[in-house]
Order: C-alpha cells, then sequence, then structure tokens
C-alpha cells in the first residue's frame, strides 16, 4: 500500500512522520525561551505556576530577539554620493539619502543608486562623411546619473542606451562633416555639435544619465588599409592648392606692373595728341597769316616757301645730290666732309695760334 493511505500509520518511505511547518517557528521561539530562561535561573523541572511563567516569559524573550533581528536586517545605510529609492508594495514612497534607514521585507524593497560619481564610456566605429569618405572615429563620453527614479526604472539598460545613443549623434555629426573638416579645423566644431545631438536624445529617452563632457580621441582619420591612397590624394589636393596661390601671387605681381604700362601708355598717347594738336592749331595760325601775303604776291610767296622748305630739309642732311637739266652727269656734294675739313682746320688755326 502507498506510504500516505489510510492504515499506514501516516509513515512515509524512509520510515519518518511528516513535520508540521505550522509550529517550527513556534518551536523556535519556545527552545530560545526556555534557553533563555536557563540562563536566568529558570527550568524544566519547574512545578506549577512557575514552570509556566517560566514558558511565558521564554516565549516573550524570544519574540523580541526575532523583533530584534528583524529590525537589525530591516536596516541599511546610504552613502554620500547614494539615494535610496523606497518602494512600498511596488510603489515608489519615499528616496532616501545619506545616512541610516530602514525598510521592511518584503513589504518594502530598496534600490540603491550611485549619483555623484563620474563615469565614462568609449565609441568607436567606421562612418561616412559628407564627401563620401570613410573614416574612423572614436569618442568618450563623461557621464553621471542624474535622475535615480528615471535611471532605475525608465529604460531596462541606461547605460547601454547611452552608447547606442552616442554612436547616433556621432553618425549624424560625422554624416554632415567634410573629411578634410573633421580631420583639422572642424575638430572642435564635430566635439560640441556631438555633445549637442547626444544631450538632446537622451532628455527624449528620459534615462535619467547626465552627459557632462565629450572627447574626441585621437584624430579623426581614414582606415589604415586606404590611408596610403587618401594620403596621396590629400598631397595632390596641397599641390594644386600650392600652384593656385602660386597663380595668384603671380597675378597679383603682373597686374599691378601691367596697369602702371598701361597708364604710362595711355600718358603718352595723349601727350602725344596734345603735341600734335598744338602743333596742328600752329600751322593753322601759320597759314592763316600767310594767306594775305599770298592773296597779295601769289608768286613771291610761292617761292620763299619752297626755299624755306628746301633750308629745312637740307639742314638735316650731310649729302646732296644735283641734277643739272639738260645734262647726264649727276653732281655729288659731300657736306659732312667739307663740314669736318672746316672744323679740322679751324683747330689746327687755332693750335698755331697758341
Amino acid at each position: 500500500m502507498a506510504w500516505n493511505e489510510p492504515g499506514n500509520n501516516n509513515q512515509d518511505p524512509w520510515g519518518k512522520k511528516p513535520q508540521n511547518n505550522n509550529n517550527d517557528i513556534d518551536d523556535m521561539i519556545k527552545k530560545a525561551g526556555e534557553k533563555i530562561s536557563g540562563i536566568f535561573g529558570g527550568g524544566k523541572g519547574g512545578k506549577g505556576s512557575s514552570g509556566k511563567g517560566g514558558s511565558s516569559a521564554g516565549i516573550i524573550i524570544g519574540l523580541l530577539i526575532v523583533v530584534a533581528v528583524y529590525l537589525f536586517k530591516s536596516a541599511y545605510t546610504v552613502d554620500e554620493k547614494e539615494q535610496a529609492i523606497v518602494l512600498t508594495f511596488g510603489e515608489h514612497t519615499r528616496t532616501d539619502t545619506a545616512g541610516l534607514h530602514f525598510a521592511f521585507a518584503p513589504v518594502q524593497q530598496v534600490y540603491v543608486v550611485d549619483v555623484e560619481s563620474i563615469k565614462d564610456i568609449e565609441i568607436e566605429g567606421l562612418m561616412l562623411t559628407q564627401d563620401d569618405n570613410v573614416a574612423t572615429v572614436k569618442v568618450k563620453v563623461q557621464y553621471r546619473v542624474g535622475d535615480a527614479m528615471d535611471f532605475q526604472f525608465n529604460v531596462e539598460d541606461p547605460v547601454e542606451t547611452l552608447k547606442h545613443a552616442t554612436e547616433a549623434a556621432l553618425r549624424q555629426v560625422i554624416g554632415h562633416t567634410d573629411l578634410r573638416d573633421a580631420r583639422t579645423d572642424g575638430k572642435q566644431l564635430v566635439r560640441t555639435n556631438v555633445a549637442k545631438e547626444l544631450k538632446s536624445i537622451m532628455e527624449t529617452y528620459q534615462t535619467g544619465i547626465e552627459v557632462f563632457r565629450v572627447n574626441l580621441i585621437g584624430n579623426v582619420d581614414v582606415p589604415p588599409s586606404v590611408k596610403p591612397a587618401f594620403d596621396d590624394a590629400i598631397k595632390a589636393e596641397e599641390d594644386q592648392q600650392a600652384y593656385k596661390n602660386q597663380g595668384k601671387a603671380y597675378r597679383s605681381k603682373q597686374i599691378p606692373l601691367a596697369e602702371g604700362d598701361a597708364q604710362r601708355a595711355i600718358q603718352k598717347a595723349n601727350a602725344y595728341k596734345a603735341q600734335v594738336t598744338e602743333k596742328a592749331h600752329g600751322e593753322v595760325a601759320r597759314f592763316k597769316e600767310l594767306l594775305p601775303e599770298y592773296n597779295a604776291a601769289p608768286e613771291v610767296t610761292r617761292k620763299r616757301l619752297y626755299l624755306e622748305t628746301i633750308e629745312q630739309v637740307l639742314s638735316r642732311t650731310s649729302k646732296v645730290m644735283l641734277d643739272t637739266d639738260g645734262g647726264n652727269n649727276m653732281t655729288y656734294i659731300p657736306l659732312d666732309k667739307i663740314m669736318q675739313r672746316s672744323k679740322s682746320t679751324t683747330s689746327e688755326s687755332n693750335n698755331n695760334n697758341q
């Protein structure tokens, strides 16, 4: 027959009677009371009312001990940099700060959160820039818990959420920045924009985390596998810029020279224009003066003009050719030689006189 069927004397297969769990606590309290009664002079051998009084006193003392142990287990301390969130039947009832406090289990639960320590995380990844280059970016984010309730209950894993939000903010900023700017002058602007974007995302999620600082670790650079080709491209761009600067410098030098030459040519042309104009005006005035003389004696005036013109022409030449009418011979007069001989004769006579 089965061990728990009627008539088996309630024996289990191992020959033991089942224990009454409801009396365990009473037995424990009774034994504790008996021990304490023994300490204070009570005993099991007492008769009559004295035995019952010792048993009651032991029970009371045992209860007091259990209460003291319970209170001791319910006490907890909160450090200065921590806050303790206390839930009563699952509802937030208070937030304890530094000091000694009590929470009575299982009615109350306590969650201690560090709200002062500054912690940090690092995020690194390959990201696409605005000018379609691949860049390796690494940042460090420093943070602390700003709201213990949000940190403990709003998000399942606030720190992991911070990591994902940091990566999203970083990709957003790098995706709107050229690689050259991110590597050089725009590095500080990248850091500022990432911090601003990250704080905005974390406020939306309400994780209770407060972001203090975002720092770029190292330089924003291309992956090592493509760095040689990228360096060649950068050098070509730098050479191009250098040639452009040389061209601009040459242009800046030549344009003033050309403008100066043009200005001198304009001034020379204006002077020539003024000279020719004045000469023309003089010729007109001279001919106006000759006109009455020509009208009075045309033949004499023509002859005089002819002789004056011949005089002007011959005064600027050193050789004269004469052709006589009706003859085949042409006479050559070397005026330059005659003048040289005249000068030499004059100088010799002067020397002799001295």
